[in-house]
């Protein structure tokens, strides 16, 4: 993401859930395993929201790693002449020139420790909520109650009053008000602050309208130009976000050169948006060109280059390639362990990616020690009722939720539900995803009457009426769907599906692997209800969805497999023979008749 991109795991991402095994593809034996006739139809493939860490959710979010290194670009304003008047308040009156020097020197610190650096990474995941470094903190305890308005409002976003903060930028705003010279520039500060409380405070929506007064004050002036990326990448506006993103690229490139640890962020930023719209391909070497980066800058062992690695693993693991992504995820955990100490939350994140990596690859019994370690580390760092803690406890219980030990996992879903609903509130997005892991839950243990609440109550909060939907509202009407179709309740789910399938397709367009998943879901609705021609389309194109990834990626997606089991039962419903089957597939996807060496390339 841009780079709290970086790790990706506040896991909450939205998965697919196949009730087959997902497996790559074999060769020749592996197709003649599918052509065989299925009796029964395979069930709806549900996209479930998975916290932190579920099987097929690599890393966990840490916003505080790989700050923005480009605060001090001011190419669009006068950073310098916009500050002078934010901090000339009657408050400032007596002190020394150097006082005021050191002030403001102070708070450009606290401006650049506040500025978002990156998006982060979708594959999808769950937009997880930033928190202010601990730099950040530290420099706000240099501001006091002499250092005027302005200065005191950062310092509440760093401490997380954002409250405080608000009511702050409201008198700050009024002082601003009455002064003429330069107005403009400080007041694109001003926009920016209110940004960064808003997006701290979990509200990404709130942002919005400051994009819109920024567009005409942001000039050139890549770190505004980044926090309005940040934003329309938060609400799922990507083709707002991508320009911006590549316009910020360009100014740094022309203004600190090609290989300079602010271009290896702004490149981070492109590939996690590359990766936020299935362009995997592109978003590769743009990931490799930041690493290179920042290895020359920092040194191999340095903390930015394990955000670098982090991100690529998150790539590796994207398209398929576990046994890449692994090394890159322990060496991100030992340069952590070596900066930080074993015992820093820095450190429970790798742990919970590294987890994540390893329940994808059914080594479930490795990834139990490392999340009962990252808890026992967030719980000694930041107490037991911090997000951080709900994250870890999430992930743990989804482990106990493969691993059938399904008493074990509910209380500890239900903590991380109390913790983020005290912390964040209980319309808040992070919660939506926690109330559908434990309907979830609840559905596996059959009380489907205790999940549907839950899961409407999760659409409504993800729901966004006049506006565009938040990023995980499709799964989410999907997830419902589902329990609809699992209660033989058909003409309630099927507008459920047909919503979501638009909405997918107007987020990432028609060719992205959710839209694959949605097509399913939809193509096998046809099919219980009978309607089998309706069906038939939708399966094929769902194939060929996950047929283009893999050939896009050289990697075969991790769904093709059930896909094609489905087109092949719907098929072979529909009345069609094994020899008929088998030449659909073989004109759908010849390489699949190739030899495994040759399968999946790029035509």
């Amino acid at each position: 993401m841009l780079k709290w991109f970086k790790n990706l795991s506040d896991a909450n991402k939205i998965a697919i859930v196949i009730p087959v095994a997902l497996a790559a593809i074999a060769g020749l034996f592996g197709l003649f395993k599918w052509l065989s006739p299925k009796k029964d139809a395979p069930a709806p493939q549900q996209k479930t929201i998975h916290q932190e860490g579920a099987s097929h959710t690599p890393a966990a979010v840490d916003e505080d790693k790989n700050i923005i290194a480009g605060g001090n670009v001011t190419t669009g304003i006068d950073s310098e002449a916009a500050l002078n008047i934010l901090v000339k308040t009657s408050s400032q009156l007596g002190r020394t020139e150097e006082e005021n020097i050191r002030l403001r020197e102070t708070i450009k610190q606290l401006e650049a420790q506040l500025a978002k650096p990156s998006l982060q990474a979708n594959i999808p995941l769950e937009q997880s909520t930033p928190a202010p470094s601990a730099q950040a903190k530290q420099l706000a305890n240099l501001i006091t109650e002499d250092d005027g308005l302005y200065a005191q409002a950062l310092k509440a976003i760093a401490e997380g009053d954002n409250e405080k903060a608000d009511s702050l930028l409201d008198e700050t705003q009024q002082f601003l008000d009455t002064v003429q010279e330069r107005k403009d520039q400080a007041q694109a500060k001003i926009y920016i602050a209110r940004i960064q409380n808003a997006s701290y405070a979990g509200r990404p929506r709130d942002a919005l309208q400051y994009c819109d007064k920024l567009t005409t004050l942001a000039g050139n002036d890549s770190p505004i130009i980044n926090e309005m990326a940040v934003v329309y990448y938060q609400n799922a506006k990507y083709k707002e976000a991508e320009p911006l993103i590549q316009r910020a690229l360009k100014i740094d490139e022309a203004s600190f050169g090609k290989d300079h640890p602010t271009v290896a962020i702004r490149l981070n930023n492109l590939a996690a948006l590359y990766l936020a719209t299935n362009r995997l391909k592109e978003a590769e070497p743009l990931m490799q060109r930041a690493l290179k980066i920042d290895e020359a800058s920092f040194g191999k062992d340095h903390p930015e280059v394990a955000g670098d690695l982090n991100n690529l693993a998150a790539l590796y693991q994207a398209t398929n390639r576990l046994k890449e992504a692994e090394p890159l995820m322990q060496r991100a955990i030992e340069i952590d362990e070596a900066s930080f100490g074993k015992d820093h939350p820095e450190v429970a994140t790798d742990l919970n990616n590294l987890a994540a990596l390893y329940q994808a690859t059914n080594r479930l019994k490795e990834a139990d020690p490392l999340l009962q370690r990252a808890l026992k580390i967030d719980e000694a760092s930041f107490g037991k009722d911090h997000p951080n803690v709900a994250r870890d406890l999430n992930n743990l219980a989804q482990l106990y939720k493969a691993t059938n030990r399904l008493k074990e996992a509910e209380p500890l879903m239900q903590r991380a539900l109390e913790i983020d609903e005290a912390s964040l509130g209980k319309d808040h997005p992070k919660v939506a995803i926690r109330l559908n892991n434990l309907a979830a839950l609840y559905q596996a243990t059959n009380r489907l009457k205790e999940a549907e609440p839950l899961l409407q109550r999760v659409v409504e909060i993800l729901e966004n009426p006049g506006g565009q939907p938040l990023p995980n509202y499709a799964a989410a009407l999907n997830n419902l769907a589902a329990l609809y179709h699992a209660t033989n309740r058909l003409k309630e789910a099927e507008p459920l599906m047909q919503r979501a399938l638009k909405i997918d397709e107007d987020s990432f367009g028609k060719d992205h692997p959710e839209v694959a998943t949605d097509l399913n879901n939809l193509a096998q609705l046809y099919q219980a209800t009978n309607r089998l021609p309706e069906a038939e389309p939708l399966m094929k194109r769902a194939v060929e969805i996950l047929l283009q990834f893999s050939r896009r990626t050289g990697h075969p997606h991790p769904h093709l497999e059930a896909a094609i089991n489905n087109y092949n039962a719907l098929l072979m419903q529909m009345g069609h023979s094994e020899a008929e089957v088998a030449a659909r597939l073989k004109r759908l996807a010849p390489e699949m008749f190739e030899s495994p060496a040759n399968q999946l390339k790029e035509e």
